[in-house]
C-alpha cells in the first residue's frame, strides 16, 4: 500500500510542478507579450520622431538651398566685382561683374593661384586703395580695391575677399569732362580773337579790292593782289568758322524724314568727284528727330571728308540708313585712304586737320551739333582699308 500512496504523491506533486511551470510560461508570455507591446509603441514612437527630423532636414535643407541660392543670386547681381580667395591665395569664387571686367569663365577662375592669373600679389588692405588688375588679354585695368577677411563662426579666418570697381569708364568720362572744359574754354578765347581779327581783316579786304581796280591794266600786280584777297576770304572763313564753333548750338528739332535729309545734304555737297561712285540706302519712312538745317551741315562735312579721303583715281562713297531700336543711324563709308589710331582718336578735336587747306573746324563743329541732338559719334577706320562713320540720333515716333 504505502507505494501506490507514494506513487499517487509523486503524480500530485509532478501535475503541481507543471501547473508551476505552466504558470511560469504564461506570465513570461505575458511579460513578453507587455515587453513586445512596449517595444512596439517605442519603435513606432521612433519611427514619428525620425519622420519628424527627416521633415525638420528636408525643411531645413530647402532653406539651406534658398538662402545658398539668394546670396548666390545676391553676389551675381552686385555690380562691383567680387573675388575670394582661400589661405592658400587659391581662387574660390569670382562673381559674374569679376569675370566681365577680367575676361575670364569662372570655372576657369576657381581653385587657381590668384599672383599666377594677375600677375600681383592679393595684397589684402584695410582701407580703399587704388590698383590695377590683369585682363586675359593681357590689358590691365584701374580700379578701386577694397580687401577683408572672410571669418568663420569660430573666429577663424577662412580666406579673404576683394571688391573692386572697374574704372575705365569713370576715367574716360573724366576725360571727357577736361575735354569739354578745355574746348569751352577755347571757344571762349576763339570767339574773342575771331571779332579782334574780323574788324582789320575787313579793313584789308577793302582796300586790297580797291587797289584790285586800280592794277585792273596790271595783270602782274592784279594777280598779287588777288592773292591777298584770296587770303583774306581764307582767313575770313576761319574766323566764321570759329564764331560758329563758339556760339551755343540753338536747335529746333522736329520728325524729319530720312531720306530727304540725306538728299538734301548730297544736292548740297556738290556732284561728286570724277571716278567716284557714290550710292544711298535710305529705308521708306523711317523719320528722324533731328534740326533738319543744323544736321545736314553735318552730313555736308561726312561726304566732304569721305570724297577727300579718296585717290586721284577714284573710288566708291556710300550713305545709308537704318533703324537702331530707339535711334536711327545714319553711315558715311568711303573706300578711302582710312586713317590710323591718333588720327581716329583726334578726328573731332578742332584745330586738328590732315589737310593742308583744312581748318580743322568741320568735324568739330559736326561733333557739336550731333552732341546737341543727344546723338553720338562711332568711327571704324584703319590705314589703307577705308572709313566708316556713323551717327546715331533719336529716332522720330
Amino acid at each position: 500500500m504505502i507505494p501506490r500512496i507514494s506513487a499517487r504523491r509523486g503524480l500530485e506533486m509532478t501535475k503541481d510542478s507543471h501547473r508551476e511551470d505552466m504558470e511560469l510560461l504564461r506570465r513570461a508570455l505575458e511579460e513578453l507579450s507587455e515587453t513586445s507591446r512596449s517595444w512596439e509603441q517605442a519603435f513606432r514612437a521612433l519611427q514619428d520622431e525620425v519622420a519628424r527630423l527627416n521633415r525638420e532636414l528636408a525643411e531645413k535643407n530647402r532653406e539651406l538651398v534658398y538662402h545658398t541660392e539668394y546670396l548666390s543670386r545676391l553676389l551675381e547681381s552686385i555690380s562691383d566685382g567680387v573675388i575670394a580667395v582661400d589661405l592658400e591665395g587659391r581662387i574660390t569664387r569670382a562673381n559674374r561683374a569679376a569675370c566681365a571686367v577680367l575676361g575670364y569663365e569662372a570655372e576657369e577662375l576657381r581653385a587657381r593661384e590668384f599672383e599666377t592669373v594677375f600677375g600681383r600679389p592679393f595684397s589684402a588692405e584695410a582701407s580703399e586703395v587704388s590698383g590695377r588688375l590683369r585682363t586675359r588679354s593681357g590689358r590691365e585695368v584701374a580700379v578701386t580695391e577694397r580687401d577683408a577677411d572672410i571669418i568663420g563662426e569660430d573666429g577663424r579666418p577662412l580666406g579673404r575677399v576683394k571688391v573692386f570697381q572697374d574704372l575705365s569708364e569713370l576715367n574716360a568720362l573724366r576725360s571727357q569732362l577736361r575735354q569739354r572744359e578745355r574746348l569751352a574754354l577755347l571757344g571762349e578765347m576763339s570767339a574773342t580773337v575771331a571779332h579782334e581779327i574780323r574788324n582789320p581783316l575787313g579793313g584789308i579786304e577793302g582796300f586790297a579790292g580797291l587797289l584790285a581796280l586800280d592794277l585792273a591794266d596790271d595783270p602782274e600786280r592784279l594777280a598779287l593782289v588777288e592773292r591777298i584777297l584770296d587770303g583774306t576770304r581764307r582767313l575770313d572763313r576761319v574766323v566764321n568758322g570759329l564764331l560758329d564753333y563758339a556760339r551755343p548750338v540753338s536747335l529746333r528739332p522736329r520728325a524729319v524724314d530720312c531720306a530727304a535729309l540725306v538728299d538734301a545734304a548730297v544736292e548740297q555737297a556738290g556732284p561728286a568727284p570724277a571716278g567716284v561712285a557714290l550710292s544711298r540706302a535710305v529705308p521708306e519712312g523711317l523719320r528722324a528727330r533731328v534740326d533738319p538745317d543744323h544736321f545736314a551741315q553735318v552730313l555736308i562735312n561726312l561726304l566732304l571728308n569721305a570724297f577727300q579721303s579718296l585717290p586721284p583715281e577714284g573710288g566708291a562713297v556710300s550713305v545709308t540708313v537704318r533703324e537702331a531700336g530707339a535711334e536711327v543711324v545714319f553711315i558715311v563709308r568711303d573706300t578711302g585712304c582710312g586713317m590710323d589710331e591718333e588720327t581716329r582718336q583726334r578726328m573731332f578735336s578742332p584745330f586738328y586737320t590732315t589737310k593742308a587747306q583744312g581748318t580743322g573746324l568741320g568735324l568739330a563743329f559736326s561733333a557739336k551739333i550731333v552732341e546737341a541732338h543727344g546723338g553720338r559719334f562711332e568711327v571704324d577706320s584703319h590705314p589703307g582699308d577705308g572709313t566708316e562713320v556713323r551717327v546715331y540720333l533719336p529716332r522720330a515716333e
